[in-house]
């Protein structure tokens, strides 16, 4: 009876979306209509609008369109795209409770008969998912375009033709690892596109030696050199007349450092309506850009991943795991076993092959527990070929051989580096926010296309340290019940990135302080638009 109950809430649940985009393609005019149905508490209408609020005619492409039919097309994208996230969500939903107090011989009957044949997608599923691909075509050259224009604008912030006379801004950051590291040295990009000011680290505290051997410095024309003996320290206060000091200096290195107006979670004006109707989640586009320039690697990183694609066979379609352990697991995360980062890949390989018995299923590993985690996937996983980078793995136990030590090494610089490359090129990466490379991967793989549906995290949202919180807007009142949130229509709702929640549930705090979890189909996120100085002109 369970089984039957769960096959009808997939197929309701499909059937439900199919239907309802297919009547709003059909009669875009009866939309004032679904506005006032209880059926728009499902899809919450995105708004075109331009500084006041109102309704603007927009460009897509090359092609200018009237603001009645923009924002039709807007709607189509951000339904069909919706529709494809809930087929998402049931299955995540029904797999996990598969999962609970089952025993192997059972759940093994289950997925074969139900997971493979009704959840992963269905054929309903992948026509919806056929037309998330569509979108995907039309939309990524623009923001191909878009994503090279931010990449020039920063390049010419940070290379100016006089050096001397430039204004710049000094960042220095706490001893940290690799991807904790970049997203301290992003904080400061940020700071410095905001206020027009070149951007130069100083590195003399940075826990990775050779870190300028592995990637592409991040000016031509600037260095450490150029700056005088005082340097004056800004606290991110705009109100203070920093203006006319040529160098100042933002140090990061503890707690209370400054906190600026220019951090994560906050996109530039100018994108406002460009990026957000061209992506999913624009907050992660930006910061890609931002990684994008930080993390551009040396061509002899660029030919030694290739090499090693090469040597493991690593061709397209692939897929990538990072599994995060050692001292992540001593108070910032718990540990996530083989099975949950596997679930997500098994049900994308299903998607994409179905049961061809010939094809290779293969999974690129990376992780800082290497063995454990290739040999444990390998016994549950038989039917899989999982891969990792054995000759930097080679190198950093011969570093710890020699001097008890292999992290933070000149050679585990050089593995993460190639780590990062191989993780960001696959065709779906499964692995936790929690961790600053599980969230740097990401970023990446946005920095160059809408990869919403190329990434699945298995633990917090997407959060960046002293960025903003996620903001969400309640669409529609929510009555809560035990541990649940309780809120109005119209009201913010801050999102607590620190909890654990799958796609379909959020937790946060309401206006008035109150914390719990909430459905995630009753609200749709918001934005924070701030004038970056450097970005203010026009592309």
């Amino acid at each position: 009876m369970e089984n039957k109950i769960l096959k009808l809430l997939l197929v309701t649940s499909l059937s439900y979306n199919a239907t309802f985009l297919y009547s709003f393609l059909m009669f875009p005019n009866g939309l004032q209509e679904r506005q006032k149905s209880s059926w728009s508490r499902f899809f919450p209408i995105p708004k075109v609008r331009n500084g006041n609020d109102h309704e603007a005619t927009l460009s897509v492409g090359t092609n200018k369109t009237s603001t009645k039919d923009q924002f039709t097309l807007l709607k189509a994208r951000s339904l069909i795209k919706r529709a494809y996230k809930e087929a998402i969500e049931v299955n995540e939903f029904v797999r996990k409770y598969f999962r609970k107090d089952m025993d192997l011989k059972k759940k093994a009957v289950l997925e074969e008969d139900y997971l493979r044949n009704y959840l992963p997608f269905n054929d309903l599923s992948r026509i919806i998912k056929s037309l998330v691909d569509v979108i995907h075509n039309e939309s990524q050259k623009e923001l191909s375009n878009l994503g090279n224009e931010v990449q020039k604008r920063i390049h010419k912030l940070q290379n100016p033709s006089d050096c001397k006379t430039a204004k710049k801004l000094v960042c220095k950051i706490p001893p940290c690892g690799l991807g904790c590291q970049h997203h301290h040295i992003g904080n400061c990009l940020l700071a410095a596109l905001g206020t027009n000011r070149v951007m130069l680290v100083d590195y003399s505290s940075v826990s990775y030696p050779g870190i300028q051997k592995v990637f592409l410095p991040l000016s031509d024309t600037c260095s450490m050199e150029d700056l005088p003996k005082q340097v004056d320290e800004w606290k991110g206060d705009l109100q203070k007349n920093y203006e006319h000091i040529q160098v100042v200096r933002l140090d990061l290195t503890h707690e209370t450092s400054p906190n600026t107006c220019f951090k994560g979670l906050t996109i530039p004006k100018f994108l406002e309506e460009k990026v957000e109707f061209l992506h999913d989640d624009p907050n992660m586009w930006w910061i890609g850009q931002i990684m994008g320039y930080l993390l551009r690697p040396k061509p002899w990183i660029s030919v030694r991943v290739q090499q090693i694609k090469r040597k493991l066979n690593l061709t397209h379609p692939y897929v990538s795991i990072h599994v995060r352990r050692t001292d992540k697991l001593f108070g910032e995360a718990r540990k996530f076993e083989v099975e949950e980062y596997m679930d997500p890949v098994v049900a994308w390989y299903d998607s994409q092959v179905g049961k061809a018995s010939n094809y290779t299923r293969r999974v690129y590993v990376a992780s800082d527990d290497l063995a454990s985690v290739i040999s444990d996937a390998r016994n549950k996983y038989p039917n899989y070929d999982f891969v990792y980078n054995a000759v930097d793995d080679k190198k950093l136990l011969k570093d710890m051989k020699q001097t008890g030590q292999s992290r933070q090494t000149e050679n585990e610089l050089v593995a993460l580096a190639c780590d990062l490359m191989i993780l960001s090129e696959s065709d779906y990466f499964v692995g936790t926010y929690s961790s600053n490379i599980g969230r740097l991967v990401t970023q990446l793989m946005h920095s160059s296309s809408d990869a919403t549906f190329r990434s699945r995290r298995i633990d917090h949202r997407m959060h960046y340290h002293r960025g903003l919180p996620l903001t969400y807007r309640a669409v529609e009142d929510f009555s809560g019940g035990k541990g649940e949130l309780s809120f109005s229509a119209g009201e913010t709702i801050v999102f607590k990135s620190s909890v654990e929640s799958p796609s379909y549930k959020g937790f946060g705090r309401n206006e008035a302080g109150q914390e719990g979890s909430f459905p995630m189909y009753k609200v749709e996120q918001t934005f924070t638009f701030v004038q970056y100085l450097a970005l203010n002109d026009t592309f």
